[in-house]
């Protein structure tokens, strides 16, 4: 009897840590990117459930995404030590811990100023993830690959890798919604405004599918390709009917009424541009990003509503 109960404590032990383990919440459902030092507590609440369930893959994949929301706070030494912590843990079968770990040291090196060290990373996450079957998660490093490009035309083809990807796991068509901006703006760099356009408007219809209408930003890359490739009119008409829901809701938007002001001047007309060019310095310039990193737009927005 004794023996018997040994035996039965051995077969069911590795069926109830299964258990504990498929019990876990989905911790990356609980992100907020809007909110990352919420986001933290909420991880971090989970750290003694995690613990105790013995599963270790769980457990490292959930510290990374701790770091992650250091990074996302400029709190870039924070996610390095938390990192370096998780590094120490890894072991050869634990694959898709190591995927994780990858991407957000990657990310981290980024966010830094940093995507020479950045590249290397994401390039290993991808080939990883890629040969476990972990697609979201390569075409995640694919994305990323893309993004610290310097090079304007690599970036453009990691991103046409990315598509594919996505186009050949149906599950993991979200991604489309960033490799389709990202390959846009790339495009739109290169000066190549008919590529530029067929992207982002394959942005607008895959948004429409998704949710019923298309982001009034995407409409706004839409309607600037336009407008470059020499169809400002056709662009102005765009942006007003996205003005026109804007009005309609109560707010205003200084991106929108930017690129309303630079379809009038485009086609000339330039008083009907200033009032456009006055309300989008006057939002843009409260901005944080703007002021951040665009202040040359925000001299031209100021140039163009004093004239």
């Amino acid at each position: 009897m004794k023996y018997l109960l040994i035996l039965f404590l051995l077969l069911v032990a590795p069926i109830t840590l299964m258990a504990q383990t498929d019990t876990l919440p989905n911790f990356d459902k609980l992100w907020n990117y809007g909110d990352p030092a919420a986001t933290e507590t909420k991880f971090r609440e989970l750290l003694p459930q995690a613990t105790a369930a013995g599963d270790p893959s769980y457990h490292l994949q959930l510290m990374t995404q701790i770091a992650r929301t250091y990074s996302l706070r400029g709190k870039f030494d924070e996610a390095h030590k938390l990192l370096d912590e998780v590094e120490k843990q890894l072991t050869p079968n634990l694959k898709l811990a190591r995927v994780r770990y990858l991407l957000e040291r990657g990310r981290t090196f980024n966010s830094a100023g940093e995507p020479g060290d950045a590249e290397p990373l994401f390039i290993e996450a991808y080939e990883l993830a890629e040969s476990i079957g972990e697609m979201r998660h390569a075409i995640d490093a694919v994305h990323m690959v893309a993004i610290v490009q310097s090079d304007v035309e690599k970036q453009v083809e990691w991103n046409l890798q990315g598509i594919a990807l996505a186009d050949k796991n149906p599950e993991q068509k979200g991604w489309l919604n960033a490799l389709y901006n990202n390959i846009g703006e790339s495009y739109l760099k290169l000066e190549d405004y008919p590529n530029a356009h067929k992207y982002f408007y394959k942005l607008t219809e895959f948004q429409k599918a998704q949710s019923g209408e298309a982001d009034m930003y995407t409409m706004k890359d839409l309607a600037k390709s336009l407008r470059l490739a020499g169809s400002a009119q056709h662009a102005l008409m765009m942006m007003h009917e996205v003005l026109e829901k804007l009005t309609s809701k109560g707010t205003d938007d200084g991106w929108i009424r930017e690129e309303i002001a630079e379809d009038y001047r485009a086609l000339g007309n330039h008083t009907g541009a200033k009032p456009h060019f006055i309300k989008a310095y006057e939002l843009l310039s409260k901005d944080d990003y703007c002021i951040k990193f665009e202040k040359e737009k925000l001299e031209h927005l100021k140039e163009m509503s004093e004239q």
